[in-house]
């Protein structure tokens, strides 16, 4: 039965649960904010986000788990989660509902909201259907009111199940605006670290991180890393993984990529980004092992790094599970060094699918006005 009350006009409920989603939410909110001053925000976010205004009291940093055990393992905390949620919006009652990626949650709230609530819900940032658990894209066309996709491809996969979907460009690409390839230091010789976003993925990630360093250094004593974290992970927790000579930072990803000559980079967001900032790239990735016989099991696209994808080739050696090894990660990184130039032009041709940089403001402008 849905409850049927005065919705709290200029009251927008957004949603994010991971450090991206905290990026872009952010963003979003700033735009929506310059085109309607009046909109406020509550829900669910990061830093990012309250600084921009979010209205939250959930603890942002214990979301970001990765893998299905991992989060069989705190079952609890995101039911009791959920049902929070669902109360603060029947209480508040908001004009719209944001949701952003995080589909595991946010497809099960959506949901629940549909049997509750007459309230539109948006959902930006589609979930990944097309690369695993296609049969969700029902229960996104079920519980989901507009659905805006990220990526130029999904507009036509969506279309294969009868749903609409808008494309209005990849929030990455605005936010790379500043950066120009023409000042990027090509003779640095600095190679970028990145071990990924949530905390079980990063320790994970680390000690082979830093025996590949080990290997690295064997074959050129000139190279320098830098190994970047959200700001939501502990530092000191980073640095007794790896050796003092790795500068651990937290900085913004694209000024990371751009100061650096080639990365090792954890599948996820931040290989889109350096794929924007153009600097050639190997991905790893390595879970548990009851996660990866899951994702295999669903798994129904090629490549696992969305740059392969977009590409329709594979441009970005992918290392996974065993193959991310210290020798394997460090010969595929010399290699690619060598020879630049050709993985710096198909990832030119990656970006330039991915919008003018203007996706924030539109995406905006069509929440505030969708009715």
């Amino acid at each position: 039965m849905k409850f049927k009350k005065l919705l709290n006009k200029n009251l927008y409920y957004i949603i994010a649960g991971e450090p991206s989603g905290d990026l872009h939410g952010a963003s979003l909110m700033n735009e929506i904010k310059s085109y309607n001053p009046k909109i406020s925000f509550k829900g669910l976010g990061g830093s990012l986000m309250k600084n921009s205004g979010l209205e939250t009291s959930i603890d942002f940093q214990r979301l970001s788990v990765m893998g299905f055990w991992e989060v069989l393992k705190d079952i609890r905390f995101f039911l009791k989660l959920k049902k929070n949620i669902l109360e603060s919006i029947l209480e508040s009652q908001p004009e719209k509902i944001i949701l952003i990626d995080y589909p595991g949650f946010n497809l099960s709230l959506a949901k629940s909201l549909k049997s509750k609530v007459n309230i539109p819900i948006i959902y930006y940032i589609s979930p990944q259907v097309w690369a695993w658990k296609k049969k969700r894209v029902y229960a996104i066309k079920k519980y989901v009111d507009e659905l805006i996709v990220v990526f130029p491809f999904e507009v036509d996969w969506f279309k294969k199940y009868n749903f609409n979907v808008k494309f209005f460009g990849h929030p990455l690409i605005d936010q790379s605006k500043g950066l120009s390839l023409e000042e990027k230091n090509i003779n640095s010789n600095t190679i970028a670290l990145f071990p990924g976003s949530r905390i079980q993925e990063i320790k994970k990630h680390l000690p082979i991180l830093n025996q590949t360093v080990k290997l690295l250094k064997q074959k050129n004593s000139k190279l320098n890393y830098i190994l970047n974290v959200p700001v939501n992970i502990p530092v000191s927790m980073v640095k007794s993984y790896i050796d003092s000579s790795i500068e651990v930072v937290q900085k913004k990803s694209s000024d990371v990529f751009s100061m650096s000559s080639a990365a090792i980079v954890t599948s996820g967001t931040a290989t889109l980004e350096c794929a924007i900032a153009n600097t050639p790239f190997i991905v790893i990735y390595k879970t548990s092992f009851v996660s990866w016989v899951i994702v295999k099991i669903f798994l129904s696209v090629p490549f696992i790094c969305i740059v392969n994808l977009l590409a329709n080739k594979k441009i970005i050696p992918e290392l996974i599970q065993q193959k991310s090894n210290p020798k394997n990660i460090s010969q595929h990184l010399l290699r690619i060094m060598d020879n630049p130039e050709k993985i710096k032009k198909d990832l030119l041709k990656v970006k330039n699918m991915l919008g003018d940089g203007t996706s924030y403001k539109k995406t905006a402008q069509y929440i505030v006005n969708y009715d």
